[in-house]
């Protein structure tokens, strides 16, 4: 008795364990600006982005266990652009985030004002990549606060970068 009830309670313990692993990831996606100066909504999605194409809609992967994480860049002007999940071969995504890292800097880099106000063409504030649902900031100065001519751009190479990534 003592046998069964031991291992009942290490298989209960094992596919708690199991499934926490296999937990649904959603993460923030938005805050970008367009070519007309709009600002995206921020809204949430389960599926992967292709670390190759951040800017492209997502898969149809759905972002489940250890493998994927959320991506944001903090960019001058506070805009906490939101860039969804990535990942699927590595431990919290790590190689994919560091592709999609890679493909937005490239086109911050191709926009003079975003260049200027991130030096190198990374977010002036820094990354964000966690692994917990909702854990990406995203948002944008409200009704135009803290916009500057540099900032207000930051969202146009997402555009950018999609018509030189035919990857």
């Amino acid at each position: 008795m003592r046998f069964s009830v031991a291992t009942t309670l290490c298989l209960f313990a094992a596919d708690k364990a199991t499934l926490a692993d296999a937990e649904t990831l959603s993460c923030n996606v938005g805050a970008s600006m367009a070519l007309d100066s709009t600002v995206s909504a921020c809204t949430m999605s389960d599926k992967r982005y292709k670390d190759n194409k951040p800017f492209y809609g997502p898969t149809d992967t759905i972002c489940t266990g250890d493998q994927y994480a959320c991506l944001s860049g903090n960019w001058a002007g506070d805009y906490d652009t939101a860039y969804g999940c990535f990942g699927g071969s590595s431990v919290g995504g790590a190689n994919q985030i560091e592709n999609a890292k890679a493909q937005i800097v490239t086109g911050c880099k191709s926009s003079p004002s975003c260049l200027a106000a991130n030096p190198d063409g990374v977010p002036a504030r820094g990354w964000t990549s966690c692994t917990t649902t909702n854990c990406n900031p995203c948002e944008a100065p409200q009704g135009g606060a803290g916009i500057s001519a540099p900032s207000m751009t930051l969202g146009i190479f997402a555009l950018l970068l999609s018509f030189m990534s035919q990857v």
